[in-house]
């Protein structure tokens, strides 16, 4: 049975291969039938894209030095609390907002009081992401073009993550963590997809905007957003577990379940999907001033309508 689940996900692996190549191609013929200087300046721009934003972050991900793993029984606890004792103790964040560490007892209750608080800094930094990815992606229209934006957010994200907790997983859990982002693009099929896509759905579907002019074009591009949002909820939950979770019973416990995964992404994107299903009432029923606009990528025109003139911290952590 094991083996021939991983042969369907070798298979679905080829195939992601095959689409990604396939718009990749549609794209650089695109810019080669307006000029051909233009193409290659996409070409070298892509490669640039992919070291900035991939390698070089691949390179800072291996480079930080290694942390415990959960345990998966209670055997070794005494042991494993003081190595982690000792990592949080030289913990960049903690130490940034003077986190009061020796009033922590050096216990399983103690280390879950200063988990909580990495946890809400981890929050932070996915919805910046999950929230980036959701807007960058639904706008994008090209399927190459997601390709690299998710890499890129699950790449930098991970990172991140790792910082934060100042550690990162063994070779062996970051290969994990690795094929999850891998696989999260190539199963398109998944109960995840299906029930991120439910969600939009069920929502523009319960608000009456079938009169809004593109609704289809508009419908499929914030589906196509809110999956690639709900599947980085993915990678970074994984990653979060990894590193803040003490004891697990087994590695099933490191993955959350498809409707918590939506569900979380869902509270995420709450409020920029509010606006957006906001300004798509208003819309409904009125005339289009900017024809050209709206068909060419209606979703742009949308986000652009509710994202603020002036951006706060609070409202770029939001969009971005």
């Amino acid at each position: 049975m094991l083996q021939h689940i991983k042969r369907i996900l070798a298979f679905l692996s080829i195939l992601l291969i095959y689409f990604i190549a396939k718009e990749f191609l549609d794209l650089y013929v695109s810019l080669n039938a307006v000029h051909p200087y233009l193409a290659y300046g996409f070409i070298v721009l892509a490669a640039g894209v992919l070291v900035y934003f991939v390698g070089i972050p691949v390179y800072r991900i291996i480079r930080i030095p290694k942390a415990p793993r959960p345990l998966t029984s209670e055997d070794n606890l005494e042991k494993e609390l003081a190595k982690r004792f000792e990592l949080l103790e030289k913990n960049p964040f903690l130490l940034s907002i003077e986190y009061d560490m020796a009033s922590v007892p050096r216990t399983k209750e103690g280390y879950e009081r200063v988990m909580r608080v990495l946890r809400k800094e981890s929050a932070r930094i996915r919805n910046k992401y999950v929230n980036g990815l959701f807007y960058s992606s639904a706008i994008s229209q090209n399927g190459f073009i997601d390709a690299i934006l998710i890499l890129s957010s699950s790449v930098n994200l991970v990172k991140d993550t790792f910082v934060l907790y100042n550690g990162r997983v063994s070779n062996r859990d970051l290969l994990t963590i690795g094929r999850q982002v891998y696989y999260s693009m190539a199963i398109g099929g998944s109960e995840t997809v299906e029930y991120a896509t439910g969600e939009i759905f069920s929502k523009l579907s319960t608000q009456g905007m079938k009169s809004i002019p593109f609704f289809d074009k508009i419908l499929g591009s914030l589906a196509d957003g809110f999956v690639n949002a709900a599947l980085l909820t993915r990678v970074a939950l994984i990653t979060d577990n990894y590193c803040s979770k003490l004891i697990v019973e087994s590695e099933k416990d490191l993955r959350p379940s498809p409707v918590f995964i939506v569900q979380t992404a869902s509270n995420i994107t709450g409020t920029l999907q509010k606006k957006l299903y906001n300004e798509m009432k208003n819309l409904a029923g009125e005339k289009i001033k900017d024809a050209a606009g709206w068909a060419a990528n209606p979703v742009k025109v949308l986000f652009e309508k509710v994202r603020p003139k002036k951006k706060k911290r609070a409202e770029e952590d939001l969009l971005y």
